[in-house]
């Protein structure tokens, strides 16, 4: 009885566009749009140099600028020209060689520095990383022209580390996403329409044990959710080289215990919502706030002091910590037991909480 009402809750869910949507195509739509990015790319910055000097040591200077890798570099005369172009806001930096560059610096040590101005804009949020490689690359020339003898020598040695991007922070954070925005709006959404169309109340009037029906809703979720996340991060590896270092079977087991929290979360709100819309809406209130606080797109140690440490307690912050150190540092779940202390708690609560506020009319 209980695997047929299981199947017939899956078949139920496959009709359902909304719950497919939720369950498959929306996780899918971030893996994509921040998989297209490619956010550990070097910035491509544009320099344009006034060189006043026009000697051989500005020509070898502007021909080093050039070999650095995403430095697009331009030689212009017009100073005037290119502070207008700075003021309008084109995101282009400007770098002034001084005349006289040459005999200066041929005077040695005791010559006074050479100043090269360095002109930006300084609503540009990037621009102390662009500031710091253009002062790495004068501090590199200004070893290079004292030709000091050399005393130390290093001798590199590569050593290959997993690699680490963007995308593998975020591929965790979308699977732990997926599986709670479906769960909890879901559950909620089939819940209250259950209620509304009185299937729940004629329920009791049939041999149908509740516990079953429940435990059959439950298994049909918790199916679905290990699919979305197969899917998820199969997308995320296979379309967009995402890495996983660990034991998918470990990630799994996270996706089914955290899947318990949100569907007694759905029911939860099914409960309460009087109707399918304030279901969806009750639902979405939860989840997304979640969403964004619970660092699946970023770390959340950017917010403020208070309110991180308020979300490490959500449900959803010890999953994705959990989930990214099995998936990128190739630990096994249990050596997170705060982690999972925190949602066997949730697990005792919100079960509490949804058999005392669940209801059948």
């Amino acid at each position: 009885m209980l695997m047929a009402l299981t199947i017939a809750n899956l078949k139920m869910i496959a009709r359902n566009r909304q719950a497919l949507f939720w369950a498959m195509v929306f996780p899918l739509i971030f893996v994509v749009v921040f998989g297209l990015f490619r956010f550990d790319e070097p910035l491509e910055v544009n320099l344009l140099v006034v060189d006043r000097a026009q000697d051989e040591v500005s020509e070898g200077l502007i021909a080093s600028l050039s070999a650095v890798e995403r430095f697009n570099v331009a030689v212009r005369q017009d100073e005037a020209e290119l502070r207008r172009e700075l003021e309008d806001g084109n995101g282009i930096y400007v770098l002034i060689i001084p005349e006289g560059l040459g005999p200066r610096l041929a005077q040695g040590p005791a010559a006074t520095p050479v100043e090269i101005t360095l002109l930006y804009d300084r609503a540009n949020q990037s621009a102390p990383i662009i500031i710091g490689a253009i002062q790495k690359f004068i501090d590199n020339t200004n070893q290079s022209i004292v030709q000091a003898p050399t005393m130390l020598e290093l001798r590199p040695q590569g050593v290959q580390a997993r690699q680490f991007t963007y995308f593998d922070f975020v591929l965790p954070g979308l699977v732990g996403m997926g599986v709670m925005t479906y769960s909890i709006i879901g559950v909620a959404s089939a819940m209250a329409l259950y209620r509304e169309q009185k299937i729940l109340k004629r329920m009791l009037a049939t041999p149908l044990r509740v516990r079953t029906f429940f435990a059959a809703q439950i298994m049909a979720f918790l199916l679905l959710s290990v699919v979305q996340a197969v899917i998820i991060m199969a997308a995320g590896m296979l379309l967009f080289n995402g890495h996983f270092y660990g034991n998918f079977l470990y990630m799994m087991a996270l996706v089914v215990v955290a899947n318990v929290v949100f569907l007694n979360l759905g029911f939860i709100v099914g409960a309460v919502a009087k109707n399918v819309r304030a279901a969806d809406g009750m639902a979405n209130a939860i989840s997304i706030p979640m969403m964004f606080f619970s660092g699946t797109f970023f770390p959340n140690e950017n917010l403020p002091k208070i309110i991180a440490t308020a979300v490490e307690y959500l449900p959803l912050s010890p999953l994705l910590d959990a989930m990214r150190g099995v998936a990128l540092d190739a630990r096994p779940f249990w050596e997170y037991p705060g982690e999972l202390a925190i949602l066997g708690a949730w697990i005792v609560v919100s079960s509490v909480a949804a058999v005392r506020v669940f209801r059948f009319s």
